[in-house]
C-alpha cells in the first residue's frame, strides 16, 4: 500500500486514534440517518400541501436555523465540554426525528409539526457539528489533519450518495414514519458513538466571556489571522461555485431533451466526484504549498460549469454529451472535496484551541451563506439567460474569482510547510513563525 500512499486516502488517523475511530463512525452514521430526512421531509411536505412553495419554506426554516445553531454552537464548544455538547444535540435532533415518525402516522399529519421539527433540527446539528470540527484536531497528531479532514468529508459524500436511494426505498415500502423512526434510531447510535471519544474539556478562552462578546473574539480572530481569513474567504467562493446545481433541471430539459433518469444521473455526478477526491487524497498530507493547491482545487471546481454548459454542444450524439456534462460536474464535484479537505487542515492548525468552536461555527455560516447566495445568483442567471449560457457564464465569474482570491489572500498561497513533509510522509508542519495554533497544539495526543 506504500506505493500508492501518495494517491491513496491516508488512513492513518483511524489506524493510530481510537478516539477518531469513534468520531468517523458517529459521523458517518449521524449522516446516513439525516441524509434520510432531506429526502422525506420534503417528500411528505409536498404530500400535505402539493405546494414547492412548502417545499421551499421548510428549506428556509433548516437553512436559517442551521446558521444560528452554527453560530451558538461554537460559543458552547468553547465553554463546555464538547462531547456532551455532541451527545445533547443529537439527542435533541433525535426526539424531533420521532416526534416527525409519530406526527407521520396520524390520521392528519400538521403541517405545523414539520416546520418546527425542521427548525429544531437545524439548530442542533449546527450546535454538534461544530462542537465535532472543534473536537477533531485534538484527536490526531498535526500531521494527520489532511488526512483526517479527508476522512470526514468522505463521510459527507458516501451520506449523499447512498441516503437517497435508501430513502426512496424505505418511504416506498413503509412510507415517510419508516425512514423518520430509521433516522431516529441512527442518530441514537451516534450518541452512543460520541461517547468513545472520552472528555473533550476546551482550554480557556470563552468559558467567562459573554456569549456576544464571546463570538465577537472568535470573529475577530478569523478576520485578523491571515491564513485562517483567507481560508474562509476561499469557502464563501466554493459554496458560491455550487449554485449551478439549481440549474441542471432546465439544462437537461432544454439543452440535452433528456428526462428524470439523465437529471437523476448528473445530479449524483458531483457527489461521485467529490468521493474520488476524497479517496484519491494521500498526497495532501505531503504537499508544501498547500494555499497554491486549494487555489487550483477551487479553479477545478469553477471549470465544472463550464464543461457542462459546452457539453451540449459536442459532437458524437447523446452518449457523448452526457459523458461530458457528467465528467464536467463530477470534476466540479473533486475539486470541492480537495478544497475542503485542504481548507480543514489550514484553519484547524492556525486556529487555537480556546477558539476552535467558534471559528468552527463560522465555517459553517460561510457554507450555508454561501450556498444560499449561490444558488440565488445561478437562479438569477437562469432567468436572463438560456441555461447553458448561464452556466458558462457562472464558470466563468468563478474563475474570475479566484484570479481575485489570488491577489487579495497572499498570505494563504505564500504560506507553505516547513521541513521535508514530502519526503516524510507526514503531513504540513508549522508555518512561518509559531503562530497561536503551533502554540497550542495538542502535539500529537490522542483523547
Amino acid at each position: 500500500m506504500r506505493r500508492f500512499g501518495g494517491l491513496v486516502v491516508d488512513l492513518a488517523p483511524l489506524r493510530e486514534s481510537r478516539p477518531f475511530r469513534f468520531a468517523f463512525a458517529a459521523r458517518l452514521v449521524s449522516l446516513l440517518g439525516i441524509g434520510l430526512l432531506v429526502v422525506a421531509v420534503p417528500a411528505q411536505t409536498y404530500q400535505l400541501t402539493g405546494s414547492s412553495g412548502h417545499v421551499a419554506g421548510v428549506s428556509v426554516v433548516a437553512g436559517s436555523s442551521v446558521f444560528a445553531g452554527s453560530l451558538a454552537g461554537g460559543v458552547l464548544a468553547d465553554r463546555f465540554e464538547r462531547r456532551r455538547t455532541i451527545q445533547l444535540a443529537r439527542s435533541t435532533a433525535g426526539l424531533a426525528f420521532a416526534v416527525l415518525g409519530v406526527n407521520a402516522v396520524l390520521p392528519e399529519p400538521s403541517l405545523a409539526v414539520v416546520y418546527a421539527a425542521s427548525a429544531v433540527d437545524g439548530l442542533a446539528g449546527g450546535v454538534s457539528s461544530a462542537a465535532l470540527m472543534a473536537v477533531v484536531p485534538g484527536l490526531v497528531p498535526p500531521r494527520r489533519l489532511p488526512a483526517a479532514g479527508a476522512l470526514l468529508a468522505l463521510t459527507t459524500d458516501l451520506g449523499t450518495v447512498l441516503t437517497p436511494a435508501l430513502a426512496g426505498a424505505l418511504i416506498a415500502s413503509g412510507g415517510v414514519a419508516v425512514t423518520y423512526f430509521a433516522a431516529t434510531a441512527a442518530t441514537a447510535a451516534t450518541v452512543a458513538l460520541v461517547a468513545g471519544l472520552g472528555p473533550c474539556p476546551p482550554r480557556g478562552g470563552g468559558g467567562h466571556e459573554n456569549p456576544l462578546r464571546a463570538l465577537g473574539t472568535g470573529v475577530r480572530f478569523a478576520a485578523g489571522q491571515p491564513v485562517v481569513r483567507s481560508a474562509l474567504l476561499v469557502g464563501v467562493l466554493t459554496a458560491l461555485a455550487s449554485g449551478p446545481l439549481v440549474l441542471l433541471p432546465a439544462f437537461v430539459d432544454r439543452v440535452l431533451g433528456a428526462g428524470p433518469s439523465t437529471l437523476g444521473l448528473l445530479y449524483a455526478a458531483p457527489a461521485a466526484g467529490a468521493v474520488a477526491g476524497s479517496l484519491t487524497s494521500g498526497w495532501t498530507g505531503g504537499v508544501r504549498r498547500v494555499g497554491v493547491a486549494l487555489l487550483v482545487a477551487v479553479a477545478v471546481m469553477a471549470v465544472g460549469p463550464l464543461v457542462l454548459g459546452v457539453s451540449g454542444g459536442v459532437p458524437g450524439g447523446a452518449p457523448v454529451v452526457l459523458a461530458v456534462a457528467f465528467a464536467g460536474l463530477a470534476g466540479h464535484g473533486l475539486g470541492r472535496a480537495l478544497a475542503d479537505v485542504l481548507r480543514f487542515a489550514l484553519v484547524q492548525r492556525h486556529t487555537p484551541d480556546e477558539l476552535r468552536g467558534r471559528v468552527s461555527g463560522l465555517w459553517q455560516v460561510q457554507a450555508v451563506t454561501g450556498g444560499a447566495v449561490g444558488s440565488a445568483a445561478a437562479g438569477l442567471l437562469g432567468r436572463w439567460f438560456p441555461p447553458d449560457t448561464a452556466l458558462l457564464v457562472h464558470g466563468l465569474a468563478g474563475l474570475a474569482l479566484v484570479l481575485l482570491l489570488a491577489a487579495a489572500t497572499r498570505p494563504l498561497w505564500r504560506w507553505r510547510t516547513t521541513g521535508s513533509a514530502r519526503t516524510r510522509g507526514t503531513g504540513p508542519g508549522p508555518g512561518p513563525g509559531p503562530g497561536p495554533a503551533e502554540l497550542t497544539t495538542t502535539g500529537g495526543r490522542s483523547r
